[in-house]
């Protein structure tokens, strides 16, 4: 633990400063009260795997978001030590006591308190601005008020600066006088406080009857480092006979540099100080520190003596004053061995050096600033921080998101705040480690991020490349550091674990299915390893063996809802529904608000018939979150898209489409949008609902969405609608060498009445026919019914309430087989995409006779090749007016051919896959066709967001 932990800290610029917690860890969180014991090795490689990657991010030399210290392995060491006494420094006769005691000396010395001054070891600033809000309170109250509460007789006032922080006012409410009893005082140019306006302000309260008691001045404020005129701030307490009270969290320990010192004269002259060990001090978490002027005025706030708490002069209970009688803690860790520790192994020497490094950095960066004209500083540079933007229009949002993706990235990770109402990147330098290549790389990275945003937002190509650092850099570093510590621990279980996120998140998917299976080798039971390499078998179109891997996650995790969500997507792929819902229920008994489940199956009842069930459980899944970010994999900047989908089915498949390595999508459920939603940044939509009968509704949600956006639409929801089995065979029974099928919508009911061979014959219907289920495709849920009598068994198998009845159209050749044939149409040019050839009258290429056919396979080629020589005159001019009556930008066409050479036109819409042939060299005849329809595609949907430029 201990060496993994060195290491950590040892080798932390090859990780990312931050990265954002992945779903299935955070799942981990969740489980259940630990109520058998663990081993401890199993514990410490949870806290590897699962904690460790997903801290703040602090110790790492490019984070300057919040003023965050970044520790020491000294620290670190002394933590442990002091866990192991386990001592309760509340009081008594023990050295960790005279440890905080001699600190307390050290610290009068610094800052130049009495030796009646008195101190103590606090969790942070925050609560020793408490404490030194309660003392005032009872200096001017007095002490009295701890028994009887304040009264409305004397009415309280205290003064800050408005850029004070917000625990001031927190310290206020919590001591009974009151928030609004603070005051806040405007700042001037530089933002430190208004004296005259402060003068003004503490007359104005004594001229109304009010009771001025505390001033409140900065040493270095939160937003810009600012430190208040504390000699002048002094003077005017004593005139005013006003408690003086010091914030420094983290500037007071700006005393330890000799350039600096000077800038905080005045300190000495505090009634109370409040600081932290852990910002400047470089101190592990938590150290803050609260020092008072007046130590009895200190005690008498505090202490409370009781019969169990009684101090004597000999033995264990010996030793008073005690740390508990100048705080409200009686239970206190040894805080002050880890301060100890680091002042006397490093001195107070290197940390003000450390300290004046920080600040030397600070004006750098600003100096950098200044020299880009695409840059403005918002505030001037006091100490270690520094506020600025990337000019823009609307600034305020684009510095935003530039400060997001920089924290997502993993490159830097500054933070954010409001300069006079302006939105600001704030980086605070304060970690010891941090040098000047984080300044570059922040810089850099602004500019490019700023620069493509300002692209994004106009719609244009972005053509500015963002700085390589940002993103996968960061990725190949971790990764360079991952593959040298295997080197030398090759069995170890954390690194494998390491090894296979990052070759996942860089896309690298075959090496990261063998990092998968290698820990799996390592340890068999590893939950992320078993559903990581599921999941990869499974999108790499290997569903038998991503079943049985994720079949074992199950049994050997039966608590895990992820799992059995991951399983059951295999088994809906595999038609195996049935097995699929009991998964899928289980994981909803596991998690009852588990959303991938709820989504699952919805799917899985929808299949099944089970409309309502499948309603509650989509709405369940999706209501609230209509968008979903996709993940991106690329190393370029992303062009961003809204996927619209339906989440009741009827959908085209993108993935090929809409690659992770060029688009960042956001997929938006449209039967759940509404105009209150916020769309994210993007420049393109497709609307990827292709199925105009069964996913109405999400069509209509789909045409909501586009009157909130202005970016180019693929497949715009109104001529998707015009495209249902019904609309089709309507639309396109006119045209010349086109012969389309009668097709009609009948209750189930009705076809099961005795009279349904005569309705059927009164809609112009012979037998055999074909009965179909609304919304299914490549052959679900689709029969011939070869005569009457054979009506009931075919509705029994199919699920729905309406069905679509089809006439028959005989696509058999002189040779007794059924051709299919498949062309795709694609902004107005017309590819083909296959032929298939069958005994079968049901023909879907992969389970038509092409595998063990070479004959029919050279037929396909020979389509693929000439397909106007094929079709003929008569069937392309066809073809071309059924593309330009439908009016789709993607779309697909089935047919056959009759003997006349008519077109018999089995379906045309939107939902038609072009699926990658198999490895199998057989296929390679069919891979240039893919390839010029997917070239075309891409071609489409990067003229698309062309044309906004």
């Amino acid at each position: 633990m201990l060496d993994d932990m060195l290491d950590y800290t040892e080798h932390i610029r090859n990780r990312p400063v931050w990265q954002p917690i992945p779903d299935e860890v955070r799942a981990q969180y969740g489980t259940g009260v630990p109520r058998l014991p663990s081993d401890l090795a199993a514990v410490h490689e949870e806290f590897m795997q699962n904690v460790l990657p997903f801290a703040a991010g602090n110790v790492h030399p490019a984070f300057m978001g919040w003023v965050h210290g970044g520790g020491t392995p000294v620290g670190m060491l002394a933590e442990m030590l002091a866990a192991g006494l386990n001592a309760n420094v509340g009081g008594r006769n023990q050295a960790p006591v005279e440890i905080e005691r001699q600190i307390l000396a050290w610290m009068r010395e610094i800052f130049g308190f009495p030796k009646s001054a008195t101190g103590l070891f606090v969790t942070g600033t925050s609560v020793a601005n408490l404490i030194a809000v309660v003392i005032a309170r009872d200096a001017a109250l007095g002490f009295e008020v701890r028994r009887h509460g304040i009264t409305e007789t004397k009415r309280l006032t205290a003064y800050a600066s408005m850029a004070v922080h917000g625990c001031i006012g927190k310290a206020m409410d919590i001591s009974g006088i009151g928030s609004d009893a603070l005051r806040l005082i405007q700042t001037n140019r530089r933002h430190p406080m208004d004296l005259s306006a402060l003068e003004e302000a503490i007359q104005k309260d004594r001229s109304a009857g009010l009771n001025p008691f505390l001033v409140v001045a900065n040493a270095g404020t939160v937003d810009t480092g600012t430190i208040d005129n504390l000699a002048l701030i002094a003077d005017l307490c004593q005139r005013e006979k006003l408690w003086f009270h010091v914030d420094g969290a983290y500037g007071a320990l700006a005393r330890l540099a000799p350039e600096l010192a000077a800038r905080l004269d005045g300190i000495e002259r505090a009634d109370s100080l409040a600081f932290d060990f852990h910002k400047w001090g470089q101190v592990p978490y938590d150290a803050g520190y609260i020092l008072v002027r007046d130590g009895e005025l200190h005690r008498n706030a505090f202490a409370s003596p009781t019969a169990y708490l009684r101090q004597v002069e000999r033995g264990l209970a010996a030793g008073a004053p005690w740390p508990c009688d100048f705080g409200p803690d009686l239970s206190r860790g040894f805080r002050a061995l880890k301060t100890w520790f680091t002042l006397k192994v490093y001195g107070t020497e290197a940390l003000g050096a450390s300290i004046s490094r920080s600040c030397e950095l600070a004006r750098d960066l600003e100096s950098r600033i200044h020299k880009e004209p695409e840059l403005e500083l918002l505030a001037p540079v006091e100490l270690n921080i520094v506020c600025f933007r990337y000019r823009a229009q609307d600034a305020d949002k684009l510095n935003e998101k530039i400060v997001i993706e920089l924290q997502e990235s993993g490159i830097a990770a500054p933070s954010t705040t409001i300069i006079d109402g302006r939105l600001a990147i704030r980086a605070a330098i304060v970690n010891h480690r941090t040098g000047r290549d984080e300044m570059d790389v922040l810089v850099s990275n602004v500019l490019s991020l700023g620069r493509a945003f300002q692209a994004s937002a106009t719609g244009c190509n972005i053509t500015e490349k963002i700085d390589e650092r940002h993103g996968h850099l960061a990725l190949r570093l971790q990764l360079q550091a991952v593959e040298k510590q295997l080197a030398s621990q090759p069995d170890s279980i954390p690194l494998q674990f390491r090894l296979g996120c990052l070759l996942e998140q860089m896309n690298r998917d075959k090496e990261a299915k063998t990092a998968w299976s290698r820990l799996l080798e390592l340890d068999p039971f590893h939950l992320a390893a078993l559903n990581s390499l599921g999941n990869l078998l499974f999108a790499a179109g290997e569903p038998m063996e991503a079943e049985q891997i994720l079949f074992n996650a199950v049994t050997r995790h039966p608590g895990d809802p992820m799992s059995r969500v991951n399983l059951a997507n295999v088994l809906i792929k595999g038609k195996k529904l049935d097995q699929a819902r009991l998964h899928l229920e289980h994981a909803l008994n596991i998690d009852p608000e588990y959303r991938p489940a709820h989504a699952g199956l919805s799917f899985v009842l929808a299949d099944l018939g089970e409309r309502d069930a499948a309603s509650f459980h989509r709405r369940t899944a999706f209501q609230g979150r209509c968008v979903i970010p996709a993940a991106y994999r690329g190393k370029e900047p992303p062009i961003t898209v809204l996927e619209l989908i339906s989440t009741s089915g009827g959908n085209m498949r993108t993935e090929a489409m809409l690659t992770s390595r060029v688009f960042k999508k956001y997929l938006v459920a449209t039967e759940f949008y509404d105009a209150g939603t916020t769309l994210p940044s993007h420049q393109l939509i497709v609307n990827a609902i292709g199925d105009a009968d069964s996913a109405a509704t999400a069509l209509a949600g789909a045409e909501t969405v586009l009157l909130h956006t202005d970016a180019p639409a693929i497949n715009r929801p109104a001529a998707i609608r015009e495209t249902g089995r019904c609309q089709i065979a309507r639309r396109l029974s006119g045209i010349q060498g086109v012969v389309t099928p009668k097709i009609a919508t009948v209750s189930k009911e009705s076809l099961g009445s005795p009279e349904a061979p005569l309705t059927l014959a009164r809609l112009g219907f012979e037998f055999p026919l074909l009965l179909r289920t609304p919304g299914f495709h490549g052959g679900e849920h689709f029969l011939r019914v070869e005569s009457p009598d054979k009506l009931p068994i075919a509705m029994a198998s199919l699920p729905g309430d309406d069905l679509f009845v089809i006439e028959y159209l005989d696509a058999r050749a002189s040779d007794g087989k059924s051709r299919k044939y498949r062309v795709m149409m694609i902004d107005g040019e017309l590819y083909p995409l296959h032929a298939a050839v069958s005994h079968d009258w049901k023909i879907h290429y992969f389970s038509a006779d092409m595998e063990d056919s070479s004959e029919h396979r050279a037929e396909d080629a020979y389509f693929l090749t000439n397909m106007s020589d094929v079709l003929g005159p008569r069937g392309m001019n066809a073809l071309r007016e059924i593309q330009r009556r439908l009016g789709l930008d993607y779309g697909g066409i089935d047919f056959s051919l009759n003997a006349k050479g008519d077109i018999l036109l089995f379906e045309a819409n939107a939902t038609m896959a072009v699926l990658p042939p198999g490895a199998d060299k057989r296929w390679d005849y069919r891979r240039p066709a893919i390839e010029a329809i997917c070239l075309s595609i891409r071609q489409m949907l990067m003229d698309r967001v062309s044309s906004r430029c």
